[in-house]
């Protein structure tokens, strides 16, 4: 999966880790979040799909830039049920978290915390 490899790509995931030790701190750890999150966004968009000549956009067989863009997410949409998708995706996802220094795991154990006090 050529999507795949690209958001693992070593460059890619120093690239988020650069940026986002960059970051002055709001001192609001949900803010930090944020803007840590927005990198790996921006970073996903600009350099995994849309960067690089040809784009993957293109690499997959989609038109270049944004309408590409958009329709190949539709695409990976449709199969994101796929246990094995979802796994991929996953897995893709929490290292580029990792590199922006997003602690999934505690984010979880928050997340999981506030569902019981409600």
């Amino acid at each position: 999966i050529k999507w795949l490899k690209k958001m693992q790509d070593p460059d890619i995931l120093e690239k988020i880790s650069l940026k986002a030790s960059k970051l002055e701190t709001s001192g609001d750890a949900t803010m930090d979040m944020a803007m840590k999150h927005q990198i790996v966004q921006d970073t996903l968009v600009g350099d995994v799909y849309l960067g690089g000549s040809p784009s993957l956009v293109e690499e997959c067989g989609f038109e270049g830039g944004e309408k590409g863009y958009v329709f190949m997410q539709c695409v990976m949409a449709e199969h994101q049920n796929d246990p094995l998708i979802a796994q991929y995706v996953g897995s893709a996802m929490m290292q580029l978290m990792k590199a922006a220094g997003i602690d999934m795991q505690g984010v979880m154990q928050q997340a999981s915390e506030g569902a019981k006090q409600n």
